[in-house]
């Protein structure tokens, strides 16, 4: 919780349903909010799209949300913030080029403001991993309200608008495994501080599975989720307090659920009617349990600290 509080969800609900949508030649996904009072640009990780953060829909039958994105948009979006997230250009590895991406994302968002009359919303932009090394660039280009950077810092002389702007208020969200990226994140706040830009990190710590986690995927019931729970604890992939043991990008914790047929069948897949691929950058519950292990992956745990700050750019910090 924040120590002040904002408020994150709209008097309605708003139901998730992105447009997907060409905008000088990048591909974006979009929604807009009743009345919105910021617009959040969105900045996916390597081998992940746009559309990992909305579920299908008429608009965007090509969207495939993955837990984390979705949960991301959907508080932001009940806290009234538009969103937009856009596609780095290289189709292979999809990882973002500055240099190339960097001018095709100012493109496609100014023509996307004078499309909405968005000229006097603040913007912010929120990146993960490769789009978090995005997204502590793009001030270079863009004048950003904030910035808020998942599992990734960059060389604190980097953090620059090579003009006479100032730097964005910038938050870091970086894993307790990741001890690299940590320290680099704490040299980048250090520098902005100094700079006198407002900056802050949060450290995301392990968290302990257990059934009610992996509600957090859309369409996971309770009994579904025990039973997943169960077949990790049988494979001995828990410890006694219920943490990972080990890394699950390296573990054998799909090979459990394999040999459970039945309930690797029931597991909810990105699509309605799908089962989950258990395939590494698709697979719900590969990512919910990077999130619990700690070391990198885009997390929703930390949104309502991740609102505050884009809501008041920066003032009034997030609990850490």
């Amino acid at each position: 919780m924040l120590a002040s509080a904002l408020a994150l969800t709209s008097a309605e609900p708003v139901a998730l349903a992105g447009t997907h949508q060409t905008l000088s030649g990048t591909t974006a996904v979009w929604q807009i909010p009743p009345s919105p009072r910021a617009l959040l640009f969105l900045a996916h990780g390597c081998n992940h799209r746009p559309t990992d953060f909305w579920p299908p829909g008429e608009a965007c039958p090509l969207c495939a949300a993955l837990p984390e994105e979705e949960r991301i948009t959907r508080h932001a979006l009940h806290a009234g913030i538009a969103l937009i997230a856009m596609a780095a250009a290289d189709t292979d590895s999809r990882c973002w080029d500055f240099e190339q991406d960097g001018p095709a994302v100012k493109r496609a968002l100014q023509m996307f403001v004078s499309a909405h009359a968005f000229e006097s919303l603040p913007i912010s932009a929120l990146g993960a991993s490769s789009g978090g090394a995005f997204v502590l660039q793009l001030p270079q280009l863009l004048p950003l309200h904030t910035v808020v950077s998942q599992i990734m810092a960059i060389p604190p002389s980097m953090l620059t608008t090579h003009s006479a702007r100032p730097f964005p208020s910038t938050l870091f969200i970086h894993m307790k495994r990741d001890e690299r990226t940590a320290a680099l994140a704490k040299r980048c706040v250090r520098k902005l501080a100094q700079d006198g830009v407002q900056a802050a990190e949060i450290e995301h710590a392990p968290l302990r599975v257990e059934p009610r986690l992996f509600l957090r995927i859309s369409g996971m019931d309770l009994p579904t989720a025990t039973r997943l729970h169960q077949a990790l604890q049988h494979a001995q992939l828990l410890d006694d307090d219920g943490f990972l043991l080990q890394d699950p990008r390296r573990s054998h914790w799909r090979s459990a659920v394999i040999a459970n047929r039945s309930l690797w069948r029931q597991l909810p897949g990105v699509r309605p009617g799908e089962h989950d691929t258990l395939q590494p950058d698709e697979s719900p519950v590969a990512e919910v349990l990077n999130v619990a292990w700690a070391m990198h992956e885009i997390t929703s745990d930390h949104n309502r600290a991740i609102l505050h700050w884009i809501v008041h750019g920066g003032h009034g910090k997030p609990e850490l």
